[in-house]
């Protein structure tokens, strides 16, 4: 899954494809590398980061989605949000998935958008909102907390009418999480690979790969993706959600023939 952020606060490209244009070019580059789902998101969802409306947030992704729908009819397009206004939007001009950050906390409504358009949904565990996530980051057995508290989503979701096979589930890495709680998941990936559901990961450029390898720049993370994007392969996750495209398609192609799935 490739990451197209139209924000201008993201942590790591912020302002990079705020126009259609850049946006539209930067997805065919993925797409040209060998993507398989290209995630667009319209609000930074970086801890710290304030919200926006959801009207703000089609303003920014709704010229590029209809672009890429147009040009590339058969790709997969995910959208992340967690606004049932924005999933109801998108789904209608096209767009193939949604992908919540909130797991459905944040807006209820989305997951009967999501039940009634029948449409692949990754439930991605958080807890609060971008603002003060940080301020929930206490666990006394995060693998533990992290699969309930995401189970508790999906029960929700099924309730809402979803349908059991077009769940996925992401364990969210650095949503309410500190460097420790990370690697602790990472380390445990197979209680939620074991799961009936398919598992995304989303490590690309992050925080606790900066505070591991050193590194304050968010773009030269790249080796450190790679060496999560290994962990992701060994232990069976189906999608590894990045911005750095041919090089983590090269990393997956070789953790591949390492540990065959």
């Amino acid at each position: 899954m490739g990451v197209i952020n139209v924000t201008p606060d993201s942590f790591s490209d912020g302002g990079e494809y705020l126009e259609p244009l850049e946006a539209y070019k930067k997805a065919s580059e993925c797409i040209a590398a060998g993507v398989d789902v290209i995630d667009v998101g319209g609000q930074s969802t970086r801890p710290g980061a304030k919200t926006i409306s959801p009207e703000k947030e089609l303003q920014r992704i709704m010229p590029m989605l209809k672009l890429l729908r147009k040009n590339f009819p058969n790709i997969l397009i995910s959208v992340d949000t967690f606004y049932s206004k924005v999933a109801k939007e998108v789904i209608e001009i096209g767009v193939d998935w949604i992908n919540d950050i909130s797991g459905g906390r944040l807006d209820p409504k989305i997951r009967n958008v999501v039940a009634s358009s029948n449409c692949p949904y990754v439930i991605t565990h958080s807890r609060g909102n971008s603002f003060d996530m940080n301020n929930y980051a206490f666990y006394n057995d995060v693998v533990e907390e992290v699969y309930m508290e995401l189970m508790q989503n999906v029960e929700e979701a099924l309730a809402a009418g979803i349908s059991n096979k077009l769940i996925l589930i992401d364990p969210g890495l650095g949503f309410a999480k500190n460097n420790i709680h990370n690697l602790t998941l990472l380390s445990n990936l197979e209680k939620f690979t074991d799961s009936q559901y398919p598992v995304l990961v989303g490590p690309s450029r992050k925080r606790f790969i900066g505070h591991v390898i050193n590194e304050p720049d968010a773009r030269k993370r790249i080796f450190g993706t790679a060496a999560v994007t290994c962990r992701c392969v060994q232990a069976k996750v189906d999608i590894i959600r990045v911005h750095d495209i041919k090089e983590i398609n090269q990393t997956i192609k070789m953790a591949t023939s390492l540990w065959p799935f």
